[in-house]
């Protein structure tokens, strides 16, 4: 499985948290505005039909009032009366001035009690007999006791003003005394009225509607109700609601009476444009918190990178030092939690560094100790040979050569003291090769040659004294010595692009090189070349390396190399 760094499971975590808080926070505020939007399109549904409703009254209110006037007009007693023809025409100029007061009059009529009809509208046909007072409609007129009555909507036509829907409204003309003198009714045009409830706010399919007690329909703004039973069995539901809702419809259903007429103004509020406003709230919500959570996120991403960037560092730092930068410390920045940690840290560290100083000193000190017994086990093995070569030569009265190889030892010996140093330059240490080879050339003669090379850069490098020595010894007792032919050492210093190396050749026996450097130092020299490899491990470490080619009956090559860069130089 794989593991995500502490940062990406911080942000995980509080976008987690976040996108919780933010769903939990979104559900309470559609729900919240759902019901608001809700209660706020009930109460402008309520407040625009009951306003539509003070219009309707207001307006049937002066229609009543131009009704009255006309049923107390004493021009119209007067005909109702005694009918005349200059009576007759004085009721139709004033018929024609009333009509021209308002424009949804559509027609003025009057009905005496006789049967005499005096319209605007000639095409009109009405039934009419010597006693209107059999006549239904007529006694539903008059039955209000001179009061104006409404009647449902119906359909007109007439070759001057076309096919309209009107309503009428009338009332009985009484005498003084409160006979029955005949009957006046306005014919109304639903312009006004349809001009004002079409542009009512109640959604993309929403409508109003007048009913009469009777459910009969004054007004629609589709006129196929009057006559379609589909049509009227759709409003069904409409008509069964006070105020409420209509699931079936998703509609919104509110009344209103209207004062002393017998109808009532219902309107119909689509919920649609509610269900679209929800919809946009609640995309508009998640557009919105998913911008703030991309937000928050990025900023709680930068956030949190400052916040951990310490404790990266401390990791940072601890992976360093692990891979040897023992020197390095810990920056103690951040929370206070991960200041004392870095201080603990460094105070690790600090404590660790002493102990190594300590611990270096004691491997100086060892070093120091056995570098000494080292050269004591060396010193002494040359002095011996050296003094025996001296003393076979003394025995041959050969003075000359004696006088020297007794300064070539002097020198040998000063070179090996080095005024008490461990360390001694590389050209110094060949010099003190030189002066051995020497001597021995004055004991082996013909047999032994031998060649120096040197890179004068390299006079000053530091290395252990006693070295190279030991290795030319060794060319000479195991490879030279037992041969029968002239014997060849060479001693070189070359370098490549990172190290200085330093080789000594011989042509001696040499052997099958399958063993390992120990084992072969061993089967060389003994104890002298291994000693001479672990010194110079001690000192130079992992940089220093020993290379030991061979060939049996042909050469032996010991190299050593060494880093360019020497810490002691």
């Amino acid at each position: 499985m794989k593991r995500y760094s502490l940062l990406i499971q911080l942000v995980i975590y509080v976008f987690i948290m976040i996108l919780a808080l933010l769903g939990i926070v979104g559900g309470i505020y559609y729900q919240t505005s759902s019901v608001a939007i809700r209660q706020t399109t009930e109460q402008n549904t309520r407040k625009t039909i009951q306003q539509s409703g003070q219009f309707i009254t207001s307006y049937l209110q002066k229609v009543k009032q131009t009704t009255s006037s006309l049923a107390e007009n004493e021009k119209i007693k007067t005909y109702a009366q005694t009918p005349s023809q200059e009576n007759a025409e004085q009721l139709r100029q004033l018929f024609a001035t009333i009509l021209k007061t308002d424009s949804d009059l559509v027609s003025a009529i009057l009905v005496t009690k006789d049967g005499n009809l005096i319209s605007t509208d000639p095409e009109l046909t009405m039934k009419t007999s010597a006693d209107m007072m059999k006549e239904k409609w007529y006694q539903d007129a008059i039955h209000k006791g001179a009061m104006p009555i409404l009647t449902p909507a119906r359909r007109t036509v007439s070759h001057t003003t076309g096919e309209k829907w009107v309503i009428s409204i009338m009332q009985e003309v009484v005498d003084k005394d409160g006979k029955n003198l005949g009957v006046v009714r306005l014919d109304i045009g639903y312009k006004t009225l349809e001009a004002y409830l079409d542009q009512l706010q109640l959604g993309k399919e929403g409508f109003t509607f007048i009913v009469d007690a009777n459910h009969d329909f004054v007004y629609h703004p589709k006129k196929a109700v009057y006559s379609s039973h589909a049509e009227m069995k759709a409003m069904a539901p409409y008509l069964s609601v006070k105020n409420g809702y209509v699931k079936s419809k998703q509609a919104y259903v509110s009344r209103y009476q209207i004062p002393n007429s017998g109808w009532t103004l219902i309107g119909v509020s689509s919920m649609e444009q509610l269900h679209a406003v929800q919809t946009q709230i609640l995309w508009s919500f998640i557009g919105t918190g998913l911008f703030a959570l991309g937000v928050c996120l990025i900023g709680i991403w930068f956030v949190l990178r400052l916040w951990i960037k310490p404790l990266r560092d401390l990791q940072a730092t601890i992976l360093k030092v692990g891979s040897g930068h023992s020197d390095l410390r810990a920056n103690e920045t951040g929370s206070p939690e991960l200041v004392d940690l870095a201080r603990q840290f460094n105070i690790m560290l600090d404590r660790i560094d002493q102990l190594m100083i300590a611990v270096k000193e004691e491997e100086q000190n060892v070093r120091r100790y056995e570098l000494q017994a080292l050269s004591s086990q060396i010193n002494p093995h040359f002095l011996y040979n050296t003094l025996d070569t001296i003393v076979w030569m003394a025995e041959f009265n050969d003075s000359k050569r004696v006088v020297e190889v007794t300064k070539s030892l002097a020198k040998y010996f000063r070179l090996a003291l080095n005024q008490g140093h461990e360390q001694i330059s590389l050209k110094d240490e060949i010099d003190h090769v030189r002066q051995y080879l020497f001597i021995q050339k004055q004991r082996y003669g013909e047999k032994l040659q031998y060649e120096i090379k040197e890179l004068k850069q390299y006079d000053g490098y530091k290395i252990p004294k006693l070295i190279l020595q030991p290795l030319v010894e060794n060319a000479i007792y195991h490879g030279i010595k037992e041969m029968n032919r002239q014997g060849r050492i060479r001693v070189s210093v070359s370098e490549n692009d990172t190290q200085l190396i330093v080789s000594i050749y011989d042509n001696g026996r040499g052997f099958v090189a399958s063993e390992t450097t120990n084992a072969t130092l061993v089967r060389l020299g003994g104890v002298g070349l291994k000693n001479v490899n672990q010194r110079l491990q001690l000192q130079f470490g992992k940089s220093y390396h020993m290379e030991i080619k061979s060939e049996e009956n042909t050469y032996t090559e010991i190299r050593l190399y060494f880093p360019r860069a020497n810490k002691t130089n």
